[in-house]
């Protein structure tokens, strides 16, 4: 063999070499691309860690807040307004509400749920505090750093897939490759929607806090239990009070059956009377020769 014919052998036999690299480096890509789920989220997320430089810090808060406040006011219809303006002047929102005015018996009542900014939770709390007469105040809080966490690696995962399988996509020369890239971007961008619907409503959940405020009347309003001597003192005094107002209130309601109670015996005296006569007459008669 000549000299010439070595040299053309081995170029024949570098490119048929390169070429077999390029297909197996493509298919390993797209078989990993694919397969990528099968990792776990744990694996792909620490893989992720390593190639950002630097962390995305997020400045929301890692707590849900929830609330409750019951006010004693003299209109509650009016009160749920000025409540409204105040949670909307804090930048909040009224998620729900509904007011009960009855007409024959029974006092009027207002509900509202509102949504306060987090950082802003206090201080409006406090201006909603001076509408009425506080009777019952409770903040809760329940921590969801690790589910933000979570949500936010796994959401970062599949974006990262997806921008795999889309440059994928754009090289893909047979059919069979093509369906199988949709199929799995489909998949991921169904599961990405999903987990990106979650974290907005965490995030929902976190910025603003959920205060359920009932209005009430003040004949409505919960006993509070004497504090001391003095509130004993006070406490009993009310008590007298309110009994000698519940026997006015009972006189009164028993006037008129003491009343009709009266009527039905001068009635059974009459009817008494009578019958004695009745007798009296049939006894004369039948003595008379």
């Amino acid at each position: 063999m000549t000299k010439l014919s070595r040299t053309l052998a081995l170029v024949v036999v570098g490119a048929l070499t390169l070429a077999g690299c390029q297909a197996t480096n493509k298919e390993a890509s797209f078989d990993s691309a694919v397969m990528e789920p099968s990792l776990g989220y744990a694996e792909a997320g620490a893989d992720m860690a390593v190639e950002q430089s630097s962390p995305v810090v997020s400045m929301e808060p890692d707590v849900i807040t929830t609330g409750y406040l019951s006010l004693i006011v003299d209109a509650p219809s009016e009160g749920a307004d000025e409540i409204t303006t105040i949670v909307v002047d804090a930048g909040g929102r009224i998620a729900s509400r509904s007011d009960y005015s009855p007409t024959d018996f029974g006092q009027p009542t207002s509900y509202l749920e509102a949504r306060i900014p987090a950082d802003r939770l206090d201080a409006t709390v406090e201006l909603i505090s001076a509408v009425g007469i506080v009777q019952d105040v409770s903040i809760n809080t329940v921590d969801v750093s690790l589910q933000k966490i979570d949500l936010d690696a796994r959401i970062a995962v599949l974006e990262t897939s997806m921008a795999r399988l889309g440059e994928l996509l754009s090289t893909a020369e047979t059919t069979s490759d093509l369906i199988a890239i949709e199929t799995a971007l489909a998949e991921r961008q169904a599961e990405l929607d999903s987990l990106t619907q979650q974290r907005s409503y965490l995030s929902d959940q976190t910025l603003f806090a959920t205060v359920s405020i009932n209005l009430a009347t003040p004949e409505d309003a919960q006993p509070r239990d004497p504090d001391g001597f003095f509130d004993g003192i006070l406490t009993g005094w009310e008590s007298i009070l309110a009994f000698f107002a519940g026997v006015v209130v009972w006189s009164g309601i028993a006037v008129p059956w003491l009343a009709l109670g009266g009527v039905v015996i001068v009635l059974l005296l009459v009817v008494r009377t009578l019958i004695k006569k009745a007798r009296g007459r049939s006894k004369a008669s039948s003595n008379t020769p």
